[in-house]
């Protein structure tokens, strides 16, 4: 399948959450017109700029064009084998669709397997493993035209179900673990189920074991038990050990010593102290020895938590046969020690490591211990190395690249790079080859120190050859460094393109936040064929929670008024549009109130637009969705926008109009200069059975103030509203008096005002001075109601004109803000 047909059922896929499908549009150059700055148009309204249209003309062929540079091409991701398979059986699944043919689809599932097993670097994700799971249900489900246990092409064989539970329990995915527990468990599952029903055929165990492999059903108990304690499962692997051993005809000793220490490791990783304590008991009476990983295990539990006497107890426990404690416990404990202030503990220790002759791995944490702990410098380690190799004679340790990387690794952590660059020129002065590992550490560490030269003086050195790097070890400081080239406030793209096409050509897929800084710096500069080839590259093989931490961050720059133009803001949600199809209606509602707070009430209402164009349920707008939206073009008028929202209501058969809906309209409607339209709309309310609320009456008198004779309307209303004895709040009776007002009834209005205590219970405020004086026509009338209030009202009159006034079209007002909400 052509990958970018892949890719746009990928979108789809996301845009469901996994529920539906939706084809998204193909981002080729006939699409791009959306990534351009939006054209200014000015309307006689507001002058505000209209957005682009959403498709570009055709582009029409000139003699002269046949001389132009001929367009960029986009890159296309690289989709993983198999991976197609997986998204067009969910496909089919969610919309309860006719699958592919079993052959076909056992085929992508196993391609998929089996280049996750060759790629060592990339796992899972949590979207993978959901859709591995939802296929192999399938595969696994009864089938009336074969046996279960047919060893044909169109059957997954135990080396499948292998494969899949290998990669589940050994590459656990850097993020979210979710349905990779659900995955374990049906693997292992099936396995045994397969095993069971060979038994229950009546086939010898010996036959058994020869054709489905012993040593692999060893195997098979220690992956199963691994990918448990992997995600979260630790009590189970701890009940399925217990099953094991009461059931197995024979229990290999070394395989439930590494079965316990799984175990005991799962439970300490999820912090079970309790459990993990009773497991141990167990351990002890069935006979297992305190071995080093054991006492790992322990003494580090303890340690992290910063538990002093546990860890203490747990440490100073003689190991099983006199042997020493492993290089990670010592130094588990000499960071405790340094934590919690137990030095004088720590020395005895290490002294004794030190006169116990040990091995080379134990040396290289000696070292570490005199840097951080012991404060030493580098002659003070040149000695202790002098004593390392007199102590071990000629066939005994010497110093290495890993003993260099393990005193960087320590200058590091005393954040103290002019040491780490010490500990570097002691490697060449004892003649040690540097590798990989250290030409990374060097990097980490000016990158820390902002040295930027020195970090790109051994990256060269990789682009050039001269280091090799295996199984991407250098990924993770090559993402520091280019999400640190991006912080600057001047980023030097040259050179962050060039990074980037050396890992493209490696194929490599960049960590999201990586993603977030390389598409920030390219929008910073406008660079949107960047943009739209690192989120096309990366974006397709992250998981649905990296994707959304993407996502977030598009949110985040175009909802940043501050730092963003409007046109770069609309051209980050062209693309947002474009590359997340799944976001979220709440986060496209920010969006659209973005543009509000940006007086764009076009742009928002094409943010609108395309979420009503969403063809999954979930994802268009709700009632309360299209108040937000009508109650936006209140605050920030549009015709032509209020037009096309409207007629998206008529033909949305889902939505029911309700009061808060047609208040929501009417607001609208009066605020594009269409009373007579908003009070039609009254009129649909008082005929509902819902009936008007007191917002209702707020926008109703202000449509009425703004409709020539208006007051007539407003008067009825008032006298219906009276005669029913209602409570009325503030905001009616000042909006009331703004359409008495607006009608140029100067005299009726101040008698309204100074009846107030006797018709409503209490008196005028602010609003009712400041509405009714912004609603009068004349300014001669403004004159004289201001003559009257600041002599009947002066602290309210001192009070308003604190606010500030300002020129109209229609006379000064001053600077008050109605708060209308439907």
């Amino acid at each position: 399948m052509p990958s970018h047909l892949t890719r746009n059922v990928y979108l789809g896929l996301l845009a469901r959450h996994g529920l539906l499908l939706r084809p998204c549009p193909t981002l080729s150059r006939r699409y791009l017109s959306v990534l351009s700055r939006p054209r200014t148009r000015f309307r006689l309204n507001n002058h505000a700029p209209l957005p682009p249209p959403l498709a570009r003309r055709p582009p029409r062929r000139t003699f002269f064009g046949i001389f132009q540079k001929p367009p960029r091409m986009l890159k296309e991701p690289e989709i993983e084998p198999g991976y197609d398979v997986l998204l067009a059986y969910r496909k089919v699944e969610v919309e309860s669709a006719r699958p592919a043919p079993r052959s076909e689809l056992v085929k992508g599932w196993r391609q998929f397997i089996q280049h996750k097993r060759r790629d060592e670097l990339r796992p899972f994700n949590s979207t993978q493993a959901l859709l591995v799971v939802g296929l192999l249900r399938h595969l696994l489900s009864p089938d009336p035209d074969q046996e279960k246990v047919s060893t044909t092409s169109d059957d997954l064989t135990f080396f499948d179900l292998r494969a899949a539970l290998w990669v589940t329990a050994t590459k656990p995915p850097r993020n979210t673990t979710e349905h990779h527990l659900e995955l374990a468990q049906l693997l292992y599952g099936e396995i045994e189920r397969r095993i069971q029903h060979m038994r229950e055929l009546g086939f010898e165990e010996d036959v058994i074991r020869d054709a489905v492999g012993a040593r692999d059903l060893t195997n098979d108990f220690e992956l199963f038990l691994t990918a448990l304690t992997q995600y979260g499962g630790s009590l189970e692997a701890s009940r399925r050990l217990a099953e094991f051993r009461a059931t197995a005809a024979k229990n290999d000793p070394r395989l439930v010593r590494a079965c316990w220490t799984i175990v005991l490791r799962g439970l300490a990783k999820e912090g079970r102290e309790e459990e993990l304590l009773r497991e141990w008991e167990k351990a002890e009476k069935a006979r297992i020895e305190y071995m080093p990983p054991i006492h790992e295990i322990m003494t580090t539990f303890y340690a992290q938590r910063d538990r002093v006497a546990e860890t203490k107890r747990w440490f100073e426990k003689p190991v099983h046969a006199g042997w020493q404690p492993s290089p990670k416990a010592y130094t588990e404990v000499m960071r405790f020690a340094l934590r919690n202030g137990e030095k004088r503990w720590l020395q005895p220790i290490f002294e004794r490591l030190i006169n116990s002759n040990p091995k080379k791995e134990w040396w290289d944490v000696i070292f570490q211990w005199a840097v951080l702990v012991m404060d030493k410098g580098v002659e003070d380690i040149k000695q202790m190395i002098g004593i390392m190799v007199r102590q071990g004679g000629k066939e005994g340790p010497r110093p290495d690249a890993s003993t260099i990387d393990s005193l960087i690794h320590a200058a590091i952590e005393k954040q103290n790079p002019y040491l780490a660059e010490r500990f570097v020129s002691l490697g060449a002065e004892l003649r040690i080859p540097p590798r990989a590992s250290t030409y990374l550490l060097q990097m980490d560490y000016r990158l820390d120190a902002k040295d930027f030269s020195g970090v790109q003086a051994i990256y060269d050195k990789f682009l050039r050859g001269e280091v090799t790097v295996r199984q991407d070890e250098d990924l993770p400081v090559v993402n520091k460094y280019l999400r640190a080239l991006c912080s600057v406030p001047e980023p030097d793209l040259g050179r962050v393109l060039d990074i980037t096409a050396d890992l493209e050509s490696r194929h490599a897929i960049l960590e999201p936040e990586t993603v977030v800084s390389l598409c920030m710096a390219f929008l910073r500069s406008d660079n949107h064929y960047d943009v739209i080839d690192t989120l096309s590259v990366h974006t397709i093989s992250y998981s649905l929670e990296e994707r959304a931490q993407v996502r977030r961050a598009f949110i985040d720059y175009i909802l940043d008024r501050r730092g963003v133009s409007t046109a770069r803001a609309w051209d980050g949600y062209q693309l947002l549009r474009q590359f997340f199809p799944e976001t979220e209606p709440e986060e496209r509602l920010r969006l659209m109130d973005g543009f509000f707070a940006r007086r764009r009430p076009d742009m928002a209402a094409y943010v609108f637009g395309h979420m009503r164009a969403q063809e999954n349920p979930a994802q268009r707008p709700t009632p309360e969705m299209y108040v937000a939206c009508l109650e936006g073009l209140g605050r920030c008028p549009d015709p032509e926008s209020l037009r096309m929202v409207h007629n998206m209501l008529k033909m949305d058969t889902s939505i029911q109009l309700d009061t808060k809906l047609y208040n929501a309209l009417m607001m609208a409607y009066a605020a594009n200069e269409e009373p007579d339209v908003a009070i039609d709309f009254w009129r649909d309310i008082t005929h509902s059975a819902e009936g008007p609320s007191y917002n209702s009456l707020a926008i109703v008198f202000w449509a009425c103030e703004l409709q020539p004779y208006g007051d007539r309307t407003a008067r009825q209303i008032w006298q219906k509203v009276q005669r029913m004895d209602l409570e009325v709040p503030p905001e009616v009776f000042w909006a009331y008096c703004g359409a008495i007002a607006g009608s140029g009834h100067l005299e009726e209005v101040m008698r309204l005002i100074r009846g107030m205590e006797a018709s409503v219970g209490y008196g005028p405020g602010v609003m009712t001075l400041g509405v009714t004086y912004n609603a009068l026509p004349r300014n001669d009338q403004k004159e004289q109601f201001e003559a009257w209030a600041r002599a009947e009202y002066p602290d309210i009159w001192a009070q308003l004109e604190k606010k500030g006034r300002k020129e109209t079209i229609m006379g000064r007002k001053f600077n008050i803000v109605r708060d209308m909400k439907a």
